[in-house]
């Protein structure tokens, strides 16, 4: 108990400091404070036992220190991260060239050695404090997922007491939705269900040439839909959601929105120190340089390559939590949702813009650039997916996401720029040509090209060393987005794309080469692909029997 109020009265600013700088005393109180984080869930559960007889539980005055002690942390982390990233690249681009000449100076003369300069310890204190600031966004990362997810849910639950509404879409998707994968089964029994699927794929590739779009079907709940339910519905979510706003504004979503994503955001931006290629200019080094120059430009580059990439992380965990506890947030912040985009193009821009094309670069350089690049695509899958893809993206952002998409050298990030541009396609009315592009993108080179070229192979499990999972998990998130994009005959870009493409039969023309797919996926090594390959593969007849009865009877 003693220990934990010493940390607490650290943390919180009650301890003062003398001969130490404000700036390690903020290292100090971050260190003290993540320490309190780490231990506040034991703490918990000693209060709750000793609590757990009481009438409404944990007195206020036990709980009221913790909830103070986040408030203060996030505003000491604002404080401490908040400096010029600009001008620390500066400074260290200039530390780099004093040093790399002393050094060439030292080989002309002869001298092998050279000791410890005056610009070789202040490049140990930067990136000393920029450690310091990546452990200082995890902290408040993991602050604002634990407490302001909770405060979220809080808000909204309390205003959708009394207008809770549930349903569920009757779509392919959505009724596998609960499909739950049976534990291993014998080879006999999966044997028999091969069998079984290997026949309904063969009647499904049989029937692409013959595809029909009209016929007598006719969706039974467009019967039960009801306009003035759905506005009455649309406006309650709306009152909710800014009432729920209002609540935010006060809670730790508030504060980490109006405190911490701003200086995010310009920890995100990169630097002339960011990208190697860049950085090899600005401290006038040549790549042919003596190697020690250039592995110190390489570990300055990471450093700050790192800070961008938390600085994202930790903006992504914003988002997230947003998505999952008030999704509606978005809708009444769209100016937020633009800037915010804005700013991710910007990044990304930067780091494969107009001026500097993957090709050009050492692998050194497209490491670090995909290392930033990564958590960029990330923040834009979420922030697109919380939108129904209604983000300010241009033709030409759309074409560099699928630059991204074939230039991605993991299956992370290609699953990640797969989900933006699929989540960009559901933007409807009016974007007709945009979800011809990605539709055509996602079937033909996402889809068709690596299961037509895998089941040329037969598909075995000898073979599927020909797909690595750098090739499989894409496959199945452009199939689950594309069960999203085209789920309904009535968007305005089904006609013209879904439709007039034929893409109902160049799906069918997948079901055998994504069942042998699926099957080439051990299940004893990567239970979780192959759980998702299989009901990919489900979702996929599923679809194909949807979408060809949904037009019959218009």
């Amino acid at each position: 108990p003693n220990a934990i109020q010493n940390l607490m009265k650290v943390a919180t600013t009650q301890q003062s400091f003398e001969l130490v700088s404000n700036e390690d005393v903020a290292v100090i109180r971050i260190l003290a404070g993540g320490i309190l984080c780490n231990v506040k869930f034991v703490i918990f559960a000693q209060l709750e036992k000793t609590y757990q007889y009481r009438p409404g539980g944990i007195p206020a005055d036990e709980t009221k220190p913790w909830d103070d002690l986040s408030r203060t942390l996030l505003q000491i982390i604002s404080d401490y991260v908040t400096f010029d990233i600009h001008a620390a690249a500066a400074h260290a681009a200039a530390s780099v060239r004093a040093i790399a000449t002393s050094r060439a100076e030292a080989v002309a003369n002869g001298t092998e050695t050279v000791s410890s300069t005056k610009q070789e310890s202040e490049l140990d204190q930067l990136n000393t404090r920029m450690s310091y600031v990546q452990l200082a966004l995890e902290l408040a990362a993991n602050i604002f997922t634990e407490e302001g997810a909770t405060e979220t849910d809080e808000a909204v639950s309390e205003k959708k007491a009394d207008n809770a509404v549930s349903a569920k879409v009757n779509t392919p998707k959505a009724a596998d939705e609960d499909h739950e994968m049976a534990g291993d089964n014998d080879d006999e029994e999966e044997h028999d269900a091969d069998e079984e699927e290997r026949d309904a794929d063969e009647e499904y590739a049989s029937a692409a040439s013959g595809d029909e779009n009209d016929s007598d079907f006719e969706d039974e709940d467009q019967n039960d839909f009801d306009e003035d339910d759905m506005e009455e519905l649309l406006a309650d979510e709306s009152t909710i959601a800014k009432e729920a706003d209002e609540t935010i504004q006060h809670s730790i979503l508030g504060m980490f929105l109006n405190v911490i994503v701003p200086s995010l955001r310009l920890l995100a931006e990169p630097t002339k120190m960011s990208t190697l290629a860049i950085a090899i200019k600005e401290c006038s080094v040549s790549e042919t340089a003596d190697e020690a120059s250039l592995k110190m430009i390489i570990s300055v580059s990471e450093t700050f390559a790192t800070l961008h990439e938390r600085a994202l992380g930790c903006f992504n965990n914003f988002l997230l939590v947003i998505e999952d506890s008030l999704k509606s947030w978005f809708r009444l912040h769209s100016d937020n949702v633009a800037a915010w985009w804005g700013f991710l193009i910007a990044v990304a821009d930067h780091l494969f813009g107009v001026e500097s094309t993957p090709a050009e670069h050492s692998a050194a350089d497209q490491r670090l650039r995909f290392v930033i690049l990564e958590p960029v695509v990330g923040c834009m899958w979420t922030l697109a997916r919380s939108v129904g893809g209604n983000v300010p993206v241009t033709p030409e952002q759309i074409e560099g996401l699928i630059h991204v998409c074939e230039a991605a050298p993991s299956a992370e990030i290609r699953v990640k720029a797969v989900g933006v541009i699929g989540n960009v396609a559901r933007r409807q009315p009016g974007h007709i040509d945009a979800n011809k592009r990605i539709g055509n993108y996602l079937l033909e080179h996402i889809i068709s090209k690596p299961l037509l070229a895998f089941a040329s192979s037969n598909g075995n499990r000898e073979a599927s060393s020909l797909l690595t999972d750098s090739d499989i998990e894409p496959i199945v998130e452009a199939l689950d987005l594309f069960y999203d994009i085209y789920s309904d005959a009535d968007y305005d870009y089904d006609g013209p794309v879904f439709v007039t493409g034929d893409f109902l039969s160049k799906l069918r023309q997948m079901c055998v080469p994504m069942r042998k797919l699926s099957k080439s996926v051990d299940r004893r090594k990567n239970r979780s692909l192959r759980d998702r390959s299989d009901l990919a593969h489900e979702n996929l007849r599923a679809f194909i029997d949807y979408k060809s009865s949904e037009r019959k009877g218009r």
